[in-house]
């Protein structure tokens, strides 16, 4: 019994030691890039973020208008009324358009890392490798066949993650309803969407150091605190307005290989799995 309370103890100050790792690094992050003067790699990420946040919104704008007209068509609204229903109709019209366009926008956030981690995953990848680099000195030379194979390994961490985050909202979304209980799902749920946007982001350390898809979900899990800040802090970035857009990727990032690097020079950092090891 002694023995498993001390094995908690240590699990849980490690967690609470990376937790902290994963907020802290976000203010080294800022005086890096401004040290560095890596405002480009923010600016460039940030123009992309915002052209795709341009894109769903118009989509989920229109699509939600034609959604509406054929819901009303179908309940045979669109007719010509007069009165006091006529405005009843248009009021409904405006709530029912509003509240989709609300859910298009919930919808791509809860999607946003990998719609991140696909599209401006050889930018952020880039940036990533920068920051290494700038940090210790790592050189790592271009390869086109390498590349295309980290594309792949990267889609299919992308896919595994979308499957095991879904699996998890629609376990929450059961416990929701148990009384008490289901208070705590949207903080778990919340804790869950962190810690998959902070694997995003350290898996570009995973990938550039060619750990296998199993050695990355190991190193992630082992420093599951360190993800989840990570995750988190990114996630509040992006409800700030305009400027949390621009530059949530690139800060997420940078934040995320400064600890990765933090991490890997402890022996404890260390990944071993069989006789493999991400050695220093």
């Amino acid at each position: 019994m002694v023995f498993f309370f001390k094995f908690a103890n240590s699990k849980l100050k490690r967690m609470f030691k990376n937790f902290s790792l994963g907020i802290t690094t976000y203010s080294e992050a800022h005086r890096f890039i401004k040290k560095h003067k890596l405002w480009g790699y923010v600016v460039l990420p940030g123009i992309l973020n915002i052209i795709l946040l341009t894109i769903i919104i118009i989509l989920g704008w229109n699509f939600a208008a034609q959604i509406t007209d054929y819901i009303f068509d179908l309940l045979g609204l669109n007719k010509e009324i007069t009165g006091f229903t006529k405005y009843l109709v248009i009021g409904l019209s405006y709530v029912l358009k509003f509240g989709l366009r609300i859910i298009f926008i919930i919808v791509y956030f809860s999607i946003y890392q990998f719609i991140v981690l696909m599209i401006m995953s050889p930018i952020l990848a880039f940036l990533s490798e920068k920051t290494e680099k700038l940090i210790n000195g790592s050189e790592y030379p271009f390869s086109m066949r390498q590349l295309i194979k980290d594309i792949i390994r990267g889609n299919i961490i992308v896919v595994r993650n979308i499957f095991v985050e879904l699996f998890w909202i629609i376990i929450f979304f059961f416990v929701s309803y148990i009384p008490i209980i289901g208070l705590l799902s949207p903080v778990v749920l919340f804790i869950i969407a962190g810690y998959f946007y902070g694997f995003s982001m350290i898996d570009y350390c995973s990938e550039r150091h060619k750990l296998s898809i199993h050695q990355s979900v190991h190193f992630v899990r082992k420093n599951k605190g360190f993800a989840i800040s990570n995750g988190i802090i990114f996630y509040l970035l992006l409800l700030i307005p305009f400027v949390g857009v621009m530059i949530a990727p690139s800060y997420a990032v940078v934040a995320a290989t400064i600890g990765t690097e933090k991490i890997r020079s402890t022996e404890e950092g260390l990944v071993s799995i069989g006789n493999k090891k991400w050695k220093k």
